[in-house]
Formats: C-alpha cells, sequence, structure tokens
C-alpha cells in the first residue's frame, strides 16, 4: 500500500502577526497528529500565540482544505504621556468676532482669564508607559512609552508634594506659557473712573467695568480692558489695551502699549501701539502701528487724520464723500531709516571706545607685571573699569534697538493698503517714502510699491493704474 501524501500547509501574513493552517484531506482512517501540525508551526518560525485548542479541533473535527488562522501575535500599546488637566480658559482671543450680519462682536474678546485663590487650577495626570508586543515568531514589538512631564513652574500657586494638584495661593489673574504659570494681582473697578476714583498706576492688568471719564488716566504693566467707553482720558499699557465701548478722544485721548489695541470705535484720539490695531472706525485720528491697522465690519472706515502702519492696512472704506484730507501709509518711515542710521552710528563709536579702554587696561597690566606691583585698586584703572561695563551695556542696549528697527524694516517689506468698498478723492496714499493723492473714487483696490512707485491693483490681481 502506498504511503499517504500529508501536506501541511503554514502562511504567514505579511506583518507577522498572524499564522494561517491548512491540512490537505486524507483518506478514511488516516489522521494528522498534532505533533505533525506544531513540527510544521515550527519549520516556519511560529513559536508565539499559538491557538492548540483551535489545532485539536481542526484535526479532530477533519476540517481539511480550510485555511483557518491558528496563531496571532500581540501588537504593542504605545504609552499615553503624562499630561495637565487644566482648570481655567486658556482660549485667548484677542480679536472680536464678526457676526453674519457683518456686525462686530467687542464682547467676545477674551484677554484675560481669574481665578480665585484656593481654586485648583491644574491636575497632573501620571503618563501610562505602555505594553510591548510580539509577533507569532516571537520578536518582540517595541511600544511607545509615554514620557512624564515636568512639573509647572511660575507664581502665584501651590503645589502638592506629589506634583500633582495645582491651587491658586492669590486671587488673580492667570496666564500660562511654555510649562510657566504665573497668577498676578488683576486691579478690577466695578464702575466708572472718574475724578473720585483718581488715576490708576498699576503693576498688572486693569480691568474697568464701567466708563473711564476725561481728565483720567490708566497706566499698567499688562493688559487693560474698559468694558465702557473711553472719554478724552491716558491710558498707558505694557500689554493689550481692549476698549469694548470704544474711545472719544476728544483730540487728547491717548492711548500708547507695548501690545495691541482693539476698539469699538475711535474719533479724535491718537493711539501708538507696538502690536497691531483693530476697530470698526476711526475718525480724525492719529494712528501709529508698527504691525497691521484692520477696520473690520461691514462699514468700516477710516475718515479724516492720519493713520499708518508698518505692516499694512485693511479697510472697507477710507475717506468721504466731502473730501476731507485723510491720511493712509504703510511701510517703512523715514524716521525708523533715521534711528536705524543714528543707532548703527552709536554702536559703532561705542565700539571705538571701548577698544580704548581695553586698550587702557591692558596697559596697566603691563606696568603692573614690569614694576612689579599691584595696580588693582589703582583708582584710575578701577575708572576704567567702570566705564568698560557701562559701555558694554550700552552696546547691548543699542543692539537690542539696532534688532528692533531693523525688525520693523523686515516687517514693512511689501505692505499695501487694502481697499474692501471704496476710496474717495482727498485720501493720501503712502508706502514708504511715495505717495500719491486720490483724485478719482477707486472701488475694491489694493496699494502697492512697485518699481519706486505705488499703482493699484483690483482686489482680483488686475492693474488699474
Amino acid at each position: 500500500m502506498a504511503e499517504v501524501r500529508k501536506d501541511i500547509n503554514i502562511r504567514i501574513s505579511h506583518n507577522e502577526m498572524e499564522a494561517f493552517l491548512t491540512l490537505t484531506p486524507l483518506p478514511e482512517g488516516e489522521d494528522y497528529t498534532k505533533m505533525e501540525v506544531m513540527s510544521a508551526l515550527a519549520e516556519k518560525g511560529v513559536k508565539y500565540g499559538i491557538e492548540e485548542s483551535l489545532i485539536d479541533a481542526l484535526i479532530e473535527g477533519r476540517e481539511y482544505g480550510k485555511e483557518v488562522m491558528v496563531a496571532r501575535g500581540k501588537l504593542p500599546v504605545d504609552g499615553v504621556d503624562g499630561f495637565f488637566q487644566f482648570n481655567f480658559n486658556m482660549d485667548f482671543s484677542g480679536k472680536p468676532k464678526v457676526r453674519p450680519d457683518g456686525s462686530v462682536d467687542y464682547w467676545s474678546i477674551h484677554a484675560v482669564e481669574t481665578v480665585e485663590e484656593g481654586q485648583v487650577i491644574a491636575v497632573y495626570h501620571e503618563p501610562i508607559f505602555g505594553e510591548n508586543g510580539m509577533d507569532v515568531h516571537g520578536k518582540v514589538l517595541t511600544c511607545k512609552r509615554g514620557r512624564p512631564l515636568s512639573p509647572l513652574t511660575g507664581k502665584g500657586f501651590e503645589r502638592s508634594e506629589d506634583n500633582k494638584i495645582y491651587t491658586a495661593s492669590i486671587t488673580g489673574k492667570i496666564d500660562y506659557n511654555n510649562n510657566r504659570i504665573q497668577i498676578l494681582p488683576i486691579y478690577e473697578i466695578y464702575g466708572n473712573v472718574d475724578l473720585t476714583t483718581g488715576n490708576i498706576d498699576f503693576r498688572g492688568d486693569v480691568l474697568v467695568h464701567g466708563n473711564v471719564t476725561s481728565g483720567t488716566s490708566i497706566k499698567a504693566t499688562g493688559t487693560v480692558t474698559i468694558d465702557g467707553t473711553a472719554e478724552a482720558c491716558n491710558i498707558e499699557a505694557g500689554k493689550d489695551v481692549i476698549l469694548r465701548g470704544g474711545f472719544l478722544g476728544g483730540y487728547k485721548g491717548i492711548v500708547r502699549t507695548k501690545g495691541s489695541v482693539t476698539a469699538k470705535f475711535m474719533e479724535y484720539a491718537t493711539v501708538e501701539a507696538e502690536g497691531y490695531v483693530e476697530a470698526t472706525s476711526a475718525l480724525n485720528c492719529t494712528i501709529v502701528s508698527h504691525d497691521k491697522i484692520y477696520m473690520t465690519g461691514k462699514s468700516a472706515t477710516i475718515v479724516g487724520g492720519n493713520v499708518y502702519a508698518t505692516r499694512g492696512i485693511e479697510c472697507c472704506c477710507i475717506g468721504n464723500d466731502n473730501e476731507i484730507r485723510t491720511e493712509v501709509s504703510v511701510g517703512v518711515q523715514k524716521e525708523t531709516m533715521r534711528k536705524l542710521f543714528e543707532v548703527e552710528t552709536l554702536i559703532k563709536k561705542d565700539n571705538e571706545m571701548l577698544e580704548k579702554i581695553v586698550i587702557g587696561l591692558k596697559q596697566f597690566d603691563e606696568i603692573a607685571v614690569e614694576r612689579n606691583i599691584d595696580l588693582k585698586n589703582d583708582e584710575r584703572r578701577v575708572a576704567l573699569l567702570r566705564a568698560r561695563i557701562s559701555k558694554q551695556a550700552d552696546i547691548a542696549s543699542h543692539k537690542n534697538e539696532l534688532m528692533y528697527l531693523k525688525g520693523l524694516v523686515e516687517m514693512g517689506s511689501g505692505a499695501d493698503v487694502r481697499v474692501l468698498q471704496k476710496v474717495c478723492p482727498g485720501v493720501i496714499v503712502g508706502i514708504n517714502d511715495c505717495q500719491v493723492l486720490v483724485k478719482e473714487e477707486q472701488q475694491e483696490v489694493r496699494y502697492v510699491l512697485h518699481n519706486g512707485n505705488i499703482v493699484m491693483f483690483s482686489m482680483a490681481g488686475e492693474l488699474v493704474g
């Protein structure tokens, strides 16, 4: 009697995570043994995840000619990095939202988040480190390990001994940046700022829930937010200024800030900002922004005054039908270039003076060695040391100013004026050192500098004039 051929076919999936078994049909009276199947799996290198009970069932049930998965690997389970659950609003929006009807919602601006003493501000969740996997060949599949985070740093809060619970130790404004939390005092006024409250000078943020009346002043190192109207007052801020009710300057009101300015409207006011300026309208204002000026809303206008922005201006309408003189300009101002040249000259002179001071100190050291005397406390040498420190500080300060001025020049490159609706006659548009007087009404145009001249393009990109 001829020997019966037993074919045991083993197939490994392409990712080596599954092994499939197919048993060739046998005549009655012939059977496969479990040892034969296990040997076939071993020859194919299958070592892990073998379902022996399934193999037993296939042999006993004589399930031939059917491919069945008999071994399965284990996928790795990646870990989860540690994370902080913050219990305060971190969605700060410095710009107002435009409603569907084109009006602007200045109450949508969220620039200040306050917390109360004793409030849990953050909870740390430990990482889950993950679990390695293995393919059917027994090869370890390394998982991605969850990484722990460093504890939060900053001030104004306390943390538990295990660095998991963070609690505010004071009531104030909370800031989060680069794994650092700061809770700083906030000066909150539930009413108007007027002669009864007096002027405000505060290290931190100021939040006024009423109006700021004429003749008063607010000075803050942080953000100034006024829910009502600011009237002919002076505001100075280290960060942003938000005027939800607008600014009635009366030709006296001034806003100066190192941040940005957002106002419902501006009239007869002076505004100077290192950041952007945004409002629905500006009437007879002097505005200087070292970023961009946005007039938002369906009827946003600039009428009268002198408005400048380094990076560009975007507005619906500029000027009016009475042809009131309105000047808008963008790009690099002459004053910026003059200051840049002055600072470069100062740095050059300071370096020359520093070189002379260093030579003088070197001469003292040479004399001390030559005569074998100690001149460390010599008044002239001490004076030179002090002069060197002072001059090095001057150079560092001037270099910082130079970097800032060069940044303005770089930002001013390619600045334009975009008018989404119309420009009226009587408007003067300036870019860098060039100016052009608008003599006829223009619709939907963009003013750019091209080959040393100001030219107009349509908003679709076609040359207009």
